[in-house]
C-alpha cells in the first residue's frame, strides 16, 4: 500500500527525558542492550495502559535478545521485522487500538539506518491510523451504525440500486467536489461546466456549491453521525443521493430526493444478513474513508472518464478547513503537521490522509481511466495528474451533454430494491429476540463459572450446548463477535489468564446486549 504523506521524520522523535504522559505506546526501533527499557520502566509502570514495542530487523541480535529478563515483562512487545512483511504492521495497529503512538530510536539505528527508521515508522503509524479509523465505528459497540442501518430499512423500500447503474456513464466526464478552501474559486467555472460533465458532491460540498447556485448532479452521503445543521442547509431536493445504510438515518429520513443504496464495504456483519434476507445480489462496494472518496468510487462504477478532482486538499495551511460557509469549530483539535511533496507545511487529520491515499491507490487501480487533480494545494494524490481546473476544461471537456436527461434515464433503467415496507419491522424483532436468546444463555454460561470456581467448566457438557446455542444466533454472529473481534485486543492486553479471559468475552457480550438493544428496541 503506498504512502501518500507521513508526519514521521526524525525530527519528532521522542525525548526518552521529556514529558511522556501523553504517549501509551512507545515504538522503539533496535532492541539495544535494554537500556531503553531500564529507562522506560518506572513511565511503564505508572499506567496501566502503557507499552514499550521494540522492532528490530536484525535476526541474530533478536534471538538474543529475546530471551532476556526484561523481556518477559508483560508491557514489552518484540518484534522481528522482515522485508515486505506488512502484517507485522496489521497485528501493531490491531493489539494497540486506540493507544496514542510515540516513536523512538536508538542513536546507533537513528544514525546508521535513518531512512529504513522512517520507512518502518512510517507503516507503523499508517497502519495504526487506519485500522484505529476502521474500529471507530465500534467505540461505542457498534450502536450508532446498527441503529441506521436497521432504521434505514423503511427506506430501503423506496430505494433503487446504485450498483445497478455499473457503467452507464461510460466515457462521460465527471468532476468530484471535495469541501476544500480552494473550491469557493472553482466555484463560478464549475457552473459554466454543469453541461459538460456529472458532478458529485457529498457533505459539506453540496452545501457550498448549492449556496452558490451550483446543483450537483449526484450527492453522497456516508457519515452516521453528520452535523444535523449542516445538512439541513443543503438544497439538495431534487438531485439524487448515494447512500450507504451506515448514514444517519435520522437525517435520510427528511431526504425526499430519489435514492440510490449502495452496499457497503464488508465492515458490517449485520448488512450482509440484511442483504441475504431481502436477496439483494449485490457484493459488497468499497467507498473509502470520506464522503469524497464514496463521490470517487461512484464516479468509477459508472464508468465516468476522465474524472477531475476539485476542493480536495486533505489538509489546510491555517484555521480555514473548509470552503466559504462552512463553519468548522468542531474540527479544530486533533490536527497533524506534515508536509508535501513540494514541501509545503500542511496541517491534515487521520481520515484526510487515509482519504488521500485511498484516492491515490483508487487511480492505481484503474489506469483505463485519466484521473486529474484540479486543486492547486493540500496533500498530492499519487497517479493523479497535477492540472488547473482551466486547463482540465480546455483539454477534456469542450462536448457538451444532455446531463439532466441522462441522470433521468439511469435513474428510470437502475433497478429497484425488491423490499416490502414490511420487512424492516418483522427483521427488527427477529434480531432483537435473538438478542435477548443471547443474553439468556450468557447468564447460564456466566452461571456455570460461578458454580465450578476456582475450575473451570468448558469441559462440562452442558457448556458445550450452551456455547453452541450461543453461536447459532444471528445476534452472535453478526453482531456480537465481530464487536469481540475488534474490542478483545484492548481489553486482553493486560489479561494473560487464558480462562479470565472467557469471562471477559462474557461480560463483554452483555453490555453489548444491553447497549444494542436499548438502540433498536
Amino acid at each position: 500500500m503506498a504512502l501518500v504523506q507521513s508526519s514521521i521524520s526524525s525530527s519528532v522523535l521522542l525525548d526518552l527525558k521529556g514529558d511522556l504522559s501523553q504517549v501509551e505506546l512507545i515504538c522503539v526501533y533496535g532492541i539495544g542492550d535494554g537500556a531503553v527499557y531500564r529507562q522506560l520502566r518506572s513511565w511503564l509502570q505508572k499506567e496501566e495502559q502503557r507499552f514499550v514495542l521494540f522492532i528490530e530487523d536484525d535476526e541474530e541480535h533478536f534471538l538474543k535478545m529475546k530471551d532476556a529478563s526484561w523481556a518477559k515483562d508483560p508491557k514489552v512487545r518484540l518484534f522481528f521485522y522482515q522485508e515486505g512483511y506488512e502484517e507485522l504492521f496489521k497485528e501493531i495497529a490491531w493489539e494497540f487500538l486506540f493507544l496514542k503512538f510515540g516513536f523512538f530510536a536508538t542513536a546507533e539505528y537513528a544514525e546508521k539506518k535513518g531512512e529504513k527508521m522512517i520507512e518502518i515508522f512510517s507503516k507503523v503509524e499508517h497502519y495504526h491510523r487506519g485500522i484505529d479509523l476502521l474500529a471507530s465505528d465500534f467505540q461505542d459497540m457498534g450502536v450508532a451504525v446498527l441503529k441506521n442501518v436497521m432504521g434505514n430499512q423503511k427506506k430501503l423500500a423506496s430505494s433503487l440500486l446504485g450498483q445497478s447503474m455499473e457503467g452507464m456513464c461510460r466515457q462521460i466526464p465527471a468532476i468530484i467536489c471535495g469541501a476544500g478552501p480552494s473550491l469557493n474559486q472553482q466555484i463560478p467555472l464549475l457552473a459554466s461546466l454543469q453541461d459538460r460533465a456529472m458532478i458529485f458532491a457529498g457533505g459539506s460540498a453540496v452545501t457550498a456549491l448549492t449556496k452558490q447556485g451550483v446543483s450537483p448532479h449526484f450527492c453522497a452521503h456516508f457519515d452516521p453521525d453528520p452535523p444535523r445543521d449542516r445538512f439541513l442547509q443543503q438544497d439538495a431536493a431534487e438531485i439524487p443521493h448515494f447512500y450507504q445504510s451506515r448514514f444517519s438515518s435520522s437525517l435520510l429520513s427528511l431526504v425526499h430526493a430519489p435514492l440510490l443504496w449502495m452496499a457497503e464495504g464488508g465492515n458490517y456483519p449485520i448488512e450482509k444478513w440484511l442483504k441475504e434476507r431481502y436477496s439483494i445480489p449485490f457484493s459488497a462496494f468499497d467507498s473509502g474513508w470520506t464522503v469524497a472518496n464514496f463521490c470517487t468510487a461512484a464516479a468509477v462504477l459508472l464508468g465516468c472518464n476522465p474524472i477531475i478532482f476539485v476542493g480536495m486538499e486533505f489538509s489546510c495551511q491555517s484555521d480555514q478547513v473548509y470552503a466559504a460557509g462552512m463553519q468548522a469549530d468542531e474540527h479544530k483539535d486533533g490536527f497533524i503537521e506534515v508536509q508535501n511533496s513540494e514541501g509545503q507545511r500542511l496541517f491534515t487529520k487521520n481520515d484526510w490522509m487515509m482519504s488521500a491515499d485511498w484516492q491515490s491507490a483508487l487511480a492505481e487501480k484503474h489506469p483505463q481511466i485519466r484521473f486529474l487533480n484540479a486543486t492547486p494545494h493540500g496533500l498530492n494524490i499519487q497517479s493523479a495528474e497535477k492540472i488547473s481546473l482551466n486547463e482540465a476544461a480546455s483539454a477534456y471537456l469542450q462536448r457538451q451533454y444532455d446531463l439532466s436527461g441522462a441522470v433521468h434515464a439511469l435513474l428510470q433503467r437502475a433497478e429497484r430494491a425488491k423490499v416490502e415496507e414490511a420487512a424492516g419491522q418483522e427483521t427488527s424483532e427477529m434480531l432483537i429476540q435473538s438478542y435477548k436468546q443471547c443474553d439468556k444463555v450468557c447468564d447460564g454460561l456466566l452461571k456455570l463459572w460461578e458454580k465450578h470456581y476456582p475450575k473451570s467448566p468448558m469441559e462440562k457438557g452442558e457448556y458445550a450446548a450452551a456455547q453452541h446455542d450461543l453461536e447459532k444466533e444471528v445476534a452472535f454472529q453478526m453482531v456480537l463477535d465481530p464487536l469481540w473481534q475488534i474490542w478483545k485486543r484492548p481489553i486482553l492486553r493486560s489479561s494473560n489468564h487464558p480462562l479470565g479471559n472467557h469471562v471477559h468475552r462474557l461480560l463483554f457480550f452483555k453490555r453489548a446486549i444491553e447497549a444494542n438493544l436499548r438502540t433498536i428496541s
